[in-house]
């Protein structure tokens, strides 16, 4: 008897308790969720801000704080967290940049050079000589002598002097060739950020 009592005393708490009562409207319907942008609308987006890309357009200059290893993806052969073209650095033409790079890898030697966009990089570059004069760090290709791990920096500053689409690449051997790149992008249009 105390059991089934029980059950009748829930059962009309939940009934009533909830509000069932006359006065109550009913719940409003929930709001559609938005629709997944398509990739159309993704490709026309522009570039987004990023706390690691400055812009003076008044002195037309970019600067770009660029961490390798500074995540845990692809193995710290990364960019800022971005590899394998997973994102770009957009700049307008004819600005001058500055790439302050750090590697806080704490194993391996990286570099950067700004190359030709490509859909994959050899193992080795015969040749990493950068598309505008003065787009790489020094000893790119060596295993041994790029930018330190642990916090070795460098700083490069060069013109971007043609529109285009480029890419900033490590060509450390084997680094590329596994992901260690992302985009670097020229507007003639003047925009300027991050696509991703």
């Amino acid at each position: 008897m105390m059991k089934r009592s029980t059950i009748l005393i829930l059962g009309a708490f939940a009934l009533f308790g909830c509000g069932g009562g006359e006065g109550d409207q009913p719940s409003p319907a929930p709001a559609p969720a938005p629709a997944p942008a398509t990739e159309a609308a993704t490709a026309s987006s522009g570039a987004m801000a990023a706390d690691w890309i400055s812009v003076d357009d008044g002195a037309r200059t970019v600067t770009i704080d660029l961490v390798a290893g500074s995540t845990d993806a692809n193995n710290r052969w990364n960019f800022n967290g971005y590899a394998n073209g997973e994102a770009s650095v957009v700049v307008p033409v004819g600005y001058t940049v500055t790439i302050n790079f750090e590697n806080r890898d704490p194993v391996n030697y990286h570099s950067v050079s700004v190359l030709a966009k490509a859909a994959s990089y050899p193992a080795m570059f015969d040749d990493a000589a950068p598309v505008f004069d003065g787009a790489i760090t020094s000893n790119a290709t060596s295993m041994t002598e790029a930018t330190a791990p642990g916090g070795g920096t460098e700083s490069i500053t060069f013109t971007a002097s043609a529109a285009g689409e480029y890419a900033l690449v490590c060509p450390v051997p084997a680094h590329a060739v596994t992901g260690m790149w992302i985009g670097f992008d020229v507007s003639d249009s003047g925009e300027s950020g991050l696509r991703s």
